[in-house]
């Protein structure tokens, strides 16, 4: 664990403890189990700073896989290159 990620999960946890009660930062690291109940409960309650904290604690624990927004290539359809067949 680097030091950005702590930084985050100090954040996280002095942020969710005045919306959602105390957080255990240890247990939050170990325990996939309760990192995901604690997580769905910020989700649930819609603050919109503490999700994006929560997204980004998620990232820095390997909890999120950021998606990839690969575009598809156009499929050749009737008219290629701007030309009519």
């Amino acid at each position: 664990m680097d030091n950005q990620c702590l930084v985050v999960l100090s954040k996280f946890s002095v942020a969710a403890r005045k919306i959602i009660g105390a957080v255990n930062p240890a247990k939050l690291i170990k325990d996939p189990k309760y990192a995901t109940e604690v997580f769905e409960q910020v989700d649930a309650l819609g603050d919109e700073e503490l999700i994006l904290l929560s997204l980004d604690l998620q990232l820095l624990l390997g909890l999120l896989t950021p998606s990839s927004n690969e575009a598809k290539p156009a499929t050749p359809g009737k008219y290629m290159m701007g030309a009519r067949s």
